[in-house]
C-alpha cells in the first residue's frame, strides 16, 4: 500500500468518525431546542395569566364627569377679574442703625511692644539697603498662641519694593518666635492688625 493510499484511507475513517459522532448529538441538540421552546411558552401563558387577573375589575363609567368635563346640567361660574395693582407704597420709617464699634483688643499694646523689641533683628534684613524706608505690615495675630499669618507687606512714601530675600527675612523675624500675649476673658479668635515698621 501506497503512502497516498494510507493517507487517503485515514481521511476516510476521520469523516466516518464524525459522521458518527453528528448523529450522536443530534438528538441532544433536539431535545434542547424543545425544551427552549417549552419554556418560552410557559413565559408566555404566565404573562397572560397575569394580565387576565386584572380583568375582574368593573370598568368605570365613561361620561362627561369622568373625564374631567363639567356636566352640561350644572352651570360654570366665572373667575372674578383681578384687579390690577396701582398707586406705589409710601416711604416707611425706620430707625437709624449704628453698628456697635468693636471691643479694643486687650493684647494690641503688648503686640506692639513685641514687635518693636525686634527692631535689631529686623535690621540685618536691610543690611546693604541703599535708603532707610517704611512698610505697612498686615497679618492675622492669633492672641492665645501668639502665631501670626496671612502676611502682607507694603511699601509706604515711594519706597522701593522688597526683594525676596528681604521679604522672606522680614516675614521670619516677626513669625517666629511666638508672641507672649496677655489674653483675658472675652475676645481670642484671630485678628488683623497692621502696623507700620520702619528700617
Amino acid at each position: 500500500m501506497s503512502a497516498a493510499e494510507r493517507s487517503r484511507e485515514k481521511l476516510r475513517a476521520r469523516r466516518a468518525a464524525l459522521r458518527g459522532r453528528l448523529k450522536r448529538q443530534r438528538p441532544e441538540k433536539r431535545g434542547r431546542r424543545w425544551g427552549c421552546l417549552l419554556l418560552l411558552l410557559l413565559l408566555i401563558l404566565l404573562l397572560l395569566l397575569r394580565d387576565c387577573s386584572c380583568a375582574g375589575v368593573p370598568d368605570a363609567p365613561v361620561g362627561p364627569e369622568s373625564m374631567g368635563a363639567p356636566s352640561p346640567a350644572e352651570p360654570v361660574e366665572p373667575e372674578p377679574p383681578v384687579a390690577p395693582i396701582t398707586g406705589r407704597l409710601g416711604p416707611i420709617d425706620r430707625p437709624d442703625f449704628r453698628p456697635e464699634p468693636p471691643d479694643p483688643l486687650a493684647w494690641i499694646d503688648a503686640f506692639r511692644m513685641s514687635v518693636a523689641a525686634r527692631s535689631p533683628r529686623l535690621a540685618q534684613c536691610f543690611v546693604g539697603a541703599n535708603s532707610p524706608g517704611t512698610l505697612k505690615w498686615t497679618t492675622s495675630v492669633e492672641p492665645v498662641a501668639g502665631l501670626v499669618s496671612d502676611h502682607s507687606l507694603e511699601p509706604m512714601l515711594m519706597g522701593a519694593e522688597l526683594t525676596s530675600k528681604e521679604r522672606g527675612c522680614v516675614i521670619a523675624v516677626l513669625s517666629d518666635p511666638p508672641y507672649s500675649l496677655p489674653v483675658e476673658e472675652g475676645r481670642a479668635t484671630p485678628s488683623r492688625v497692621g502696623l507700620v515698621l520702619e528700617f
